[in-house]
């Protein structure tokens, strides 16, 4: 099965309508200090609380996958299962990573 992009293209083109050409940039740059001051560590309250911040900001811009995995991070979390928690945390370390370069990317593009 073939990992889906990072970005939904779709609801990034939407996002941009909707707040236009000069806040795009401003939204792309919170989201992105957002991630890179996650080291995706700790205690699993402290985890699931940061992950519960980056799941509407990730969706909102159009990074789907990285939303989907912050929820399953943040239930998993809740419910204390500690293998789960290193397994997903492992998870949305790569696609983080992988999300902030595609914003680097956008950011550059303009």
């Amino acid at each position: 099965m073939a990992t889906p992009p990072s970005l939904d293209a779709a609801i990034y083109a939407d996002l941009r309508q909707a707040v236009g050409d000069e806040a795009l940039p401003v939204l792309l740059g919170r989201f992105r200090t957002q991630l890179q001051d996650w080291s995706v560590t700790g205690e699993p309250a402290a985890l699931g609380a940061a992950a519960h911040g980056v799941i509407a900001s990730s969706g909102l811009i159009g990074f789907t996958r990285l939303s989907r995995l912050c929820a399953a991070l943040e239930t998993a979390c809740q419910g204390g299962d500690l293998e789960e928690i290193r397994r997903l945390a492992a998870e949305v370390k790569a696609e983080k990573a992988t999300a902030e370069a595609e914003v680097a990317r956008l950011a550059a593009a303009g």
